[in-house]
């Protein structure tokens, strides 16, 4: 089959032996001699001679996998109206070469570099959480935002929806391959292909697992101008579990992105998390005002 920029970067992707690292090295080796996959030798020894730098990094791999395998995945992937979006793709936000040089993606692509807020919080909120969760997000569309989350229940769910009642758009997160994804039944009624764009940086087939939900926040965030907490635990429990959305809280302050926690003295039960996390460098958020507080903090010079 013709090699297609994306079917590139995806055999790439499904050599044994390419990591993101190496994934990083060929985007960069890309970027520096202005090449295009479809300049490249489709043989070692050509590669070698034309493109040594290249030829290092994939000597033994590329020119041995399954090819005809990975060609029938990829066309199933096409048939399934799944992108894939890689450095150099328009709608590639290169903020996250680092992070995910490859992703999978359903729906909208240019939601991928829209001006977009993370909207995290605790699976068991609170009912005031709920309510500040869908006031927030409801404001925030109405200035103009897309909403990104990570699809759990609570504070995930309640963000999404909000977005899409509010006629607004939302980014969903995966932990799990983008084939994974169902419909949740109260996302059913809302036009999917218009509004909502599913975003994973794992093999389409990967199941959920606990560390790919930990390792997703820094994408989530990454996919964001701006990170809220909700409701946060704190970042372990007493038996040691640790907190998904205090993680993801962190990982914005490593990224130096903005984030705005909740004022626990807002809520009935105020949360441990919460108060830690503006003590880390958050910005303590009154929700009365929170849309405007957070996009005048964004327009600011």
């Amino acid at each position: 089959m013709s090699s297609t920029r994306d079917y590139f970067w995806f055999r790439l992707f499904k050599t044994r032996g390419i990591g993101p690292k190496l994934l990083v090295s060929v985007a960069k080796i890309l970027e520096a001699e202005n090449l295009n996959p479809e300049m490249l030798p489709l043989n070692q020894s050509g590669l070698s001679v034309q493109f040594p730098k290249l030829a290092e990094i994939l000597k033994g791999k590329m020119w041995e996998e399954d090819r005809e395998k990975i060609s029938a995945e990829y066309e199933q992937l096409k048939r399934q109206n799944i992108d894939i979006i890689y450095p150099g793709h328009s709608d590639f936000p290169p903020q996250l070469l680092d992070i995910s040089p490859i992703l999978f993606v359903r729906g909208q692509k240019k939601r991928l570099r829209s001006d977009s807020i993370a909207i995290v919080g605790a699976r068991n909120v609170s009912d005031k959480g709920v309510r500040i969760t869908r006031n927030l997000a409801t404001d925030l569309v109405g200035k103009g935002i897309n909403i990104v989350s990570g699809y759990a229940e609570g504070v995930d769910a309640e963000a999404h929806l909000s977005a899409l009642e509010a006629d607004g758009t939302t980014t969903v997160v995966l932990s799990d391959g983008i084939k994974q994804l169902r419909q949740k039944s109260a996302f059913k009624k809302f036009n999917w292909d218009r509004d909502v764009l599913a975003v994973s940086q794992y093999d389409p087939d990967t199941t959920r697992s606990a560390w790919n939900s930990i390792e997703r926040n820094q994408l989530l965030c990454a996919l964001s101008k701006a990170v809220v907490v909700i409701e946060s635990g704190p970042e372990r429990d007493t038996q040691g579990k640790m907190s998904g959305t205090f993680i993801t809280a962190k990982a914005a302050l490593d990224l130096n992105l903005p984030l705005f926690v909740v004022n626990p003295n807002c809520l009935d039960n105020p949360p441990k998390g919460n108060e830690t996390l503006i003590a880390l460098g958050g910005y303590s958020l009154d929700p009365v005002n929170g849309a405007e507080v957070i996009t005048k903090h964004l327009h600011s010079p």
